[in-house]
């Protein structure tokens, strides 16, 4: 069974989550620095992630994911796709505040997103 890694990238941090079937699970925010491919790289291997999904959105950051992209495959072995996604973000935090989100919830917001973009990825794909 494919197990999948969504990934929502921001310059601050990105936020990472799993999924096996249909229903993503927010796993974890980390930094953006020098360690995160060593960081994320370690999750692959703990968790068994067979393909790894990244938002990639209009605009400024198109060229630095799809460099970011690559260099993740290259260190994983891993195949990566660059799902488009638009305002992921502020779509995870509109769900976290209509659920009710405390605040520490709302920080990492990049996780939801990244469930939010492997979700739709994965549905994309049925």
């Amino acid at each position: 069974m494919t197990k999948y890694l969504g990934i929502d990238y921001g310059q601050a941090h990105v936020g990472l989550a799993l999924a096996e079937v249909s229903l993503a699970t927010p796993l974890v925010s980390l930094p953006n620095n020098q360690a995160l491919l060593e960081q994320i790289q370690q999750i692959v291997q703990r968790e068994g992630v067979t393909k790894i999904v990244c938002g990639i959105p209009e605009g400024r950051l198109v060229k630095e994911i799809t460099q970011f992209g690559q260099a993740l495959e290259d260190k994983t072995g891993v195949k990566v796709a660059l799902h488009p996604e638009t305002l992921s973000t502020q779509e995870a935090i509109l769900r976290l505040r209509e659920s009710g989100a405390s605040r520490k919830k709302l920080q990492n917001e990049h996780v939801y997103a990244a469930a939010l973009i492997l979700e739709d990825y994965l549905e994309f794909q049925k």
